[in-house]
């Protein structure tokens, strides 16, 4: 009886992991992006998620996938506010860094969106159509989604950052001319494609937010797991 009540007194982790999206759907497209309060209380949530998902407790599940990749998100904002903490103390002046501190709060921003949209998408299969996504909703899916979001964040970072130092890089021939020369090329291409992923991303995070939150809270104990 004892050790059934310590069970019953640990956290219901599909409690938690709701109340974990709807922050993020808060902090990601409700308030700005420099609220630093729900940014810290964002942070603090997703460490926690990370370590709950990484309990025996947690379901090994596409969801749970999608979920830790949206927690580890925001290691982009650590590093954000560990640059701007580090940065006095060296003594490097903040133009130098501006902007790869800029690079990092939009990467952290694009990627908790996209990370968002996978696990919305997840969710509104499972409420909408369980049985016949099932093939869909799995791990490995689960996988090479989260690969496929972290190599368009990066490949955005490294265009438009690339492109920001052209003028320094180009003088130092070779490759590494060559690059800067194409990431300059890509970069207006790459920022028109950014904002309208992005526009889109709003969009329809935002009615799945109300289909799924507000809607038809009925479904909710089937739709993130």
């Amino acid at each position: 009886m004892k050790s059934k009540g310590v069970m019953m007194s640990w956290p219901d982790p599909h409690s938690i992991l709701r109340h974990f999206v709807l922050l993020k759907y808060l902090q990601v497209m409700a308030l700005p992006l420099m609220n630093g309060l729900l940014s810290g209380m964002g942070a603090l949530a997703s460490l926690y998620t990370a370590l709950l998902l990484n309990s025996p407790r947690a379901s090994r599940k596409a969801s749970s996938v999608l979920l830790g990749q949206l927690a580890q998100a925001d290691s982009l904002l650590l590093l954000h506010w560990g640059l701007g903490a580090v940065r006095p103390a060296l003594g490097v002046p903040q133009e130098a860094l501006e902007g790869l501190e800029h690079g990092l709060l939009a990467s952290h921003r694009l990627a908790s969106l996209l990370l968002l949209g996978c696990v919305s998408l997840e969710a509104l299969l499972v409420c909408r159509r369980p049985a016949e996504t099932r093939s869909l909703r799995t791990v490995h899916c689960a996988r090479l989604a989260s690969t496929t979001v972290w190599a368009a964040v990066a490949l955005e970072f490294v265009v438009l950052r690339t492109s920001e130092y052209e003028s320094a890089l180009r003088d130092r021939g070779g490759f590494i001319t060559l690059l800067a020369l194409t990431c300059t090329f890509l970069a207006p291409f790459i920022q028109i494609l950014s904002f309208c992923v992005t526009l889109m991303l709003w969009l329809a995070n935002t009615w799945t937010c109300y289909t799924i939150f507000c809607y038809k809270p009925q479904r909710q104990t089937s739709c993130y797991h």
